[in-house]
């Protein structure tokens, strides 16, 4: 249609993309249609810009249809943005095509034909659900994907038949796989299994032959029996869960059921590749097959140093060694493209974090090899000194968080003394001290450099500043922990003292059971359906932890009552639940044969406006009305009470309370992520390392210390893994089986290059300003019995031979 110089004139003056002067994206822009890339796109080095051009490259230069492209992303939200640039971006140069092609009417007509909307984009799961469902067998139905948390109670259900969870060759089979000291909860149980399971989807393991190789009679043959039961009965309902939905995607692609689609595919381009595990590598490269044959290519982007989700199943080898896989399986070669260049971050924050993944040796193994430096553009952004909050207790260090934050939001700026500097050569002399008094000496010293620095003074942005950009990352979002306040906990509560209070952002800082708001939701539901818990306090079986949240629920729910919250008109709050517990029809001539939940549940929440205008409300609205509707599929009544007799009402209520209120009470309903991917304005972000996956933000503020007053052997796996873990790695015992064999690095390794990747991800995220926060025992050290001693962190610069390395240079305010 257009020469690529066409192309890249109208990129960089009519979409105002400057990919002239960046060799890498240009390289990797560029390329033909059937060459295949390995792209190693460092943080803030244009990805998403890169993926966008290159397929609208492919459509305008290369006059590949968007029907014959694919590509996916990791979150339902980067395939949004994806999608929607390309519709922009793609729209602009369809305008100037159209504006610039004179009397050229077949060139009219060929531009007017794209569209756009036949691209296919999206997770692997939300591709393979569409294909499978346009592509199905006539006859057929379309299984319903459930989530995670439906699934674990489908597993339940499983253990609980015939009380199968008490059988001690079980328990102690699953317990292997745990540090816990005691595994007779069904639902930790059940925790497990799922996570067996998963795994040998993930690692495309051969059940049948693990099934003969564990032997009769053992734990392991009963946990795989367990996992053979519950596939059947979720196929006995036409619903199978997310694992099971890509081993089916796979297995339609490898027997021809999808050739109609296959036979059209030219292009694919997988995203965040380094959080691929072994079905999915199968599933792109079945389709890359395909695509080959077609005269296309396969191109993968990704970051080995922002490999997150081992946990989940991925395995960064895939991503490390992804020339010599698709050269072994498909015979093909792909060129690497290093995209280095960071457009996001501050020169100093740059350098921060090519130092902090260079610092050990043993991980640089683990990494891409040859892997260059991220670098900066040659405009130089505001370049912010890297700073650090450390404080005695996590109350005191709050405290003084919450006064910067209230600062920089009410005031627009603030300025700070800058305490301490502490450099290479402070951690050099620190790692040699030996005594207290040594300590304080070197102390003193990093006060003295400080003496001459004038105050640091930081803004947010004039015209557009807010609580929402700034984001506190950290380990993990709970702000209480066995009754007590975290860091998090302990910020929430002085944010809200300040002089003009200050929101957060946290949903997942509070199990959704010991929210006060969910307790008032259920606890109204469950006064409505079983008034005085008549029928709730009949079951002798009900766990205890969840009779007893139930219960508290119900005393939540009467106390707001009591308030009497609007509308008060047609009716109030008291009048709709008490017209409930006695079945009073009013405005009707009879109460109903059935009520849905559902439509009880929205009912309740007109007097509820926390759960309608609040940000977090929202969130657990979602969480609780997902729960109503997805367990459903499990319930012989789907989620309705039934009162055409007292024995069909009795068995409706028990069910919902079993299968909609039981799971929430003892925790074993979560947030789901998909509903945390738009943050809201003006409040500040608090959340996991792992959810910041992917987001920027003007200034992060990092947790990296918060929780650590001394060396303690129980925190040791969250900063610095010192030993191999006494328990049996899942991941492990199941590898062997799939073709991916034992791996070479030891599991105490594997755990240094998760907190590696980790803290890379949370210190790249930032774009202007980046503080590390935690305690100053974490930093530098504490007594114990006249001597000094450290707290080794992987965060604060230690490498794995327990060597404080530091860092070039930290601000202590």
């Amino acid at each position: 249609m257009i020469s690529y110089e066409e192309f890249e004139d109208i990129v960089v003056n009519i979409l105002k993309r400057d990919i002239s002067s960046n060799h890498d994206q240009k390289k990797a822009i560029r390329s033909k249609a059937n060459e295949g890339l390995f792209i190693v796109a460092g943080p803030g080095s244009g990805k998403t810009t890169v993926i966008v051009l290159k397929i609208l490259k492919y459509i305008f230069v290369d006059d590949i249809k968007p029907i014959e492209i694919l590509a996916t992303t990791f979150t339902r939200k980067a395939a949004d943005e994806l999608y929607s640039r390309i519709l922009g971006w793609g729209d602009e140069i369809k305008n100037y095509l159209i504006d610039n092609a004179g009397d050229d009417f077949d060139r009219l007509i060929e531009i007017n034909r794209i569209d756009f909307n036949q691209l296919t984009i999206g997770t692997t799961d939300s591709i393979a659900q569409e294909l499978l469902r346009v592509h199905k067998e006539p006859g057929t139905n379309q299984e319903v994907v459930i989530e995670e948390f439906v699934a674990k109670f489908a597993m339940v259900r499983i253990l609980l038949k015939d009380n199968r969870y008490l059988d001690e060759n079980l328990q102690g089979y699953l317990k292997s796989f745990t540090k816990k000291d005691k595994l007779k909860e069904a639902s930790q149980m059940s925790e497990i299994l799922l996570q067996l399971k998963n795994r040998m989807y993930y690692d495309q393991i051969d059940f049948e032959e693990f099934y003969n190789n564990v032997g009769e009679g053992g734990g392991a043959r009963i946990a795989l029996d367990c996992i053979k039961e519950y596939e059947e009965e979720l196929e006995s309902r036409n619903i199978i869960d997310f694992t099971m939905l890509e081993s089916k995607f796979l297995d339609s692609l490898r027997n021809n059921k999808l050739d109609i689609f296959l036979d059209d595919l030219k292009i694919i381009l997988i995203d965040e590749y380094q959080d691929t595990n072994l079905i999915q590598e199968e599933i792109y490269f079945t389709m890359a097959k395909s695509a080959i044959e077609n005269g296309g290519s396969i191109s993968v982007v990704g970051d080995d140093d922002q490999s997150l989700y081992r946990f989940r199943g991925a395995t960064v080898d895939l991503f490390t060694n992804f020339k010599s896989r698709v050269k072994n399986k498909l015979g093909i070669d792909v060129e690497e493209i290093n995209l280095r260049t960071n457009y996001r971050s501050s020169k100093n924050i740059i350098n921060h974090c090519n130092q902090f993944v260079e610092l050990d040796g043993e991980y640089q193994n683990a990494r891409v090899e040859a892997k260059p430096k991220i670098i900066a553009p040659e405009l130089e952004k505001y370049n912010m000194p890297i700073l650090g909050m450390f404080r005695n207790n996590p109350k005191m260090l709050a405290h003084d968080l919450s006064k910067l934050v209230s600062d920089l939001i009410n005031e627009g700026e603030t300025s700070l003394k800058v305490n301490r500097v502490i450099d290479e050569e402070y951690f050099k002399k620190l790692e040699k001290c030996k005594t207290p008094e040594e300590l304080k000496e070197l102390k003193k010293e990093s006060a003295r450099k400080a003496q001459d620095i004038e105050n640091i003074s930081i803004k947010l942005d004039e015209e557009e500043g807010s609580a929402s950009d700034m984001a506190v990352l950290t380990y993990s979002p709970k702000e209480m922990k066995s009754g007590t306040h975290t860091f998090n906990g302990y910020l929430r509560n002085q944010l809200k003292r300040q002089r003009k209070p200050i929101e957060v952002f946290n949903p997942r800082g509070r199990d959704l059971q010991e929210i006060k708001e969910v307790a008032i939701f259920c606890g109204l539901m469950l006064e409505c359906i079983d008034p005085e818990s008549k029928i709730q306090n009949s079951d002798k079986q009900l766990p205890s932890l969840g009779k007893k949240n139930m219960q508290r629920w119900r005393y939540e729910a009467r106390d707001y009552m009591k308030l009497n919250p609007e509308p008060h008109e047609p009716f109030g709050l008291n009048t709709f639940v008490i017209d409930w517990q006695r079945r009073n029809p009013r405005g009707y001539d009879k109460w109903p044969d059935r009520a849905n939940l559902m439509e009880l549940a929205y009912k309740l929440v007109t007097w509820l406006d926390f759960l309608q205008e609040d940000a977090e409300g929202v969130v657990y609205l979602e969480a609780i009305t997902q729960s109503i509707t997805q367990t459903g599929f499990f319930n012989k009544f789907s989620a309705n009470i039934v009162f055409t007799s007292p024995e069909i009402e009795r068995a409706s209520i028990l069910e919902a309370i079993w299968n909609i209120f039981l799971p929430i009470a003892t925790g074993d309903v979560a947030i789901d992520e998909a509903l945390l991917e738009t943050l809201p304005a003006n409040r500040l972000n608090v959340m996991s390392i792992h959810q910041s996956k992917g987001l920027e933000f003007p200034l992060v503020i990092v947790d990296v210390g918060s929780k650590f007053k001394n060396n303690d052997i129980r925190t040791q796996n969250l900063r610095f893994p010192k030993k191999e873990p006494e328990y049996t790695i899942m991941e492990e015992s199941i590898r062997k089986y799939s073709e991916l064999g034992e791996d070479e690095r030891s599991e105490k390794d594997k755990s240094f290059d998760d907190l590696t990747r980790l803290y890379f991800v949370a210190f790249s995220r930032a774009e202007h300003i980046l503080i590390l926060i935690g305690l100053n025992k974490a930093i530098d050290g504490y007594s114990f019995k006249q001597k000094h001693k450290s707290i080794p962190n992987v965060a604060l610069g230690w490498s794995r031979d327990e060597h404080q390395k530091g860092f070039k240079e930290i601000y202590l305010i």
